[in-house]
């Protein structure tokens, strides 16, 4: 790896790592967090190094997983390590490898409806949450709900990490000559 990667993976890693970890401290916004880190998941795209983006996920989680103190009843960790981290990757490969744009938002569709219901079996089977608090006709349908959430999050989270990405190649390309 040239120098360049590896110094941009860096600070990729430990701003994910810095997000990740509030995250997991300040409930709030752990939501946040893990969309915010997205984002730095794409910087070493710039240099055209998927490795780079790679390693930038997984150290930037795991980081941020022992600054946590290994908190595993955060919502952050799974969701980050499932889809969050690796989505943006992906997705810009397929951008960038040209592959069918439909069959690519399906197959990211698919994938991000599947991580909102697992979110949910997450925070209702381990995390011991209750939904009876909410008006029936919510509780009756709530797996509609959030189908139909993940599917609306889904196509504003892609065209996110689209605009995210162009934005960063272009204030990337200022910086780093």
């Amino acid at each position: 790896m040239k120098s360049k990667i590896i110094a941009l993976s860096a600070i990729s890693a430990g701003f994910i790592a810095i997000i990740l970890t509030l995250g997991a401290y300040i409930e709030f916004f752990d939501l946040v967090s893990i969309v915010l880190a997205s984002v730095f998941v794409i910087l070493p795209l710039y240099l055209k190094s998927y490795l780079g983006a790679f390693l930038t996920y997984l150290a930037g989680g795991v980081i941020a997983f022992l600054f946590s103190g290994f908190n595993v009843m955060s919502l952050v960790f799974p969701s980050y390590l499932v889809f969050f981290g690796v989505f943006p990757i992906i997705r810009c490969f397929m951008a960038d490898k040209n592959i069918n744009k439909w069959l690519a938002f399906f197959l990211g569709l698919i994938w991000c409806v599947g991580v909102f219901y697992g979110m949910y079996f997450y925070y209702v089977g381990v995390m011991g949450m209750t939904i009876s608090d909410l008006p029936t006709w919510i509780t009756d349908g709530i797996l509609y709900f959030i189908g139909l959430g993940g599917i609306v999050f889904y196509i504003i989270f892609d065209r996110f990490i689209y605009l995210a990405r162009i934005v960063a190649d272009r204030y990337l390309g200022r910086i780093i000559k």
